[in-house]
């Protein structure tokens, strides 16, 4: 690999829809594996971007679509002898609301507001107000405002597949939704630090068995100085003693 550079291929697509899989990179024919799990052993700037476009990201556009729904069930039109119908907030699929639990691919990027609450588009937005109950237009009238309030905390049921399991309503979900990102952030951070950790040590472990490591070489050369200072002593000791016997028999 040092003349030849390796080989990187991908298919890339004109535009993914909502639950489309993106494609395979593959590397000398070999496909690219983001790991799995928050520690995932895969490395590479390719594998962390497959993590994010086939996980995380994932995952952030079904807890969008599970919002948008819960905001169209928590607007609906309801009557006591007939289905509940969308109301301020509509979708392709309406009249009829999304099933309650089950996540719609894409919802999040076809809700809209309903035409007949939009002054733009020839509606009448006091009918969110009004609905049919207010028949007489008081304007004080707020029994339908109230309850939409109500039921944007009130808990409905959410698809588990999203990452979060907690039953919880719109409002709640929505926030739950930015702490799960803000934990997968910060468990990706602490993973990161404690592998670069580990690669520091590991490469300070192998450069003292393989190279130089300057602390021990130090000391070592601390050591044979201390040695050569004590055998310089023990010599002058032994010349002085040499000096006063020849003295002496002289």
């Amino acid at each position: 690999f040092e003349t030849v550079p390796r080989s990187v291929t991908f298919t890339p697509s004109s535009g993914y829809s909502a639950g489309t899989p993106g494609n395979t990179i593959y590397i000398d024919n070999v496909p690219v594996s983001a790991g799995t799990g928050d520690n995932t052993t895969a490395d590479g700037k390719l594998a962390g971007l497959l993590k994010l476009r086939d996980g995380v990201a994932s995952t952030m556009q079904s807890q969008l679509d599970e919002i948008a729904r819960g905001l169209i069930t928590a607007f609906a039109e309801t009557a006591p002898s007939q289905p509940n119908a969308t109301g301020l907030f509509t979708w392709s699929g309406a009249p009829a609301i999304p099933p309650a639990g089950t996540l719609v691919d894409g919802l999040a990027g076809s809700i809209s507001v309903n035409a007949a609450f939009d002054p733009s588009a020839g509606g009448n937005p006091a009918l969110l107000r009004d609905g049919g109950a207010n028949t007489g237009g008081g304007a004080s009238y707020a029994d339908l405002l109230i309850g939409y309030g109500n039921k944007l905390d009130q808990p409905m049921a959410f698809d588990t597949s999203t990452g979060i399991a907690v039953s919880s309503g719109v409002s709640d979900y929505a926030a739950n939704a930015i702490g799960w990102f803000e934990g997968v952030r910060q468990q990706a951070s602490t993973n990161a630090d404690n592998k670069q950790a580990l690669a520091a040590r590991t490469a300070e472990a192998l450069s003292n068995d393989t190279g130089v490591n300057i602390d021990q070489e130090m000391s070592l050369l601390l050591d044979l100085e201390h040695t050569y200072q004590a055998s310089a002593h023990m010599m002058k000791t032994v010349g002085d003693m040499l000096d006063s016997l020849l003295a002496a028999v002289g």
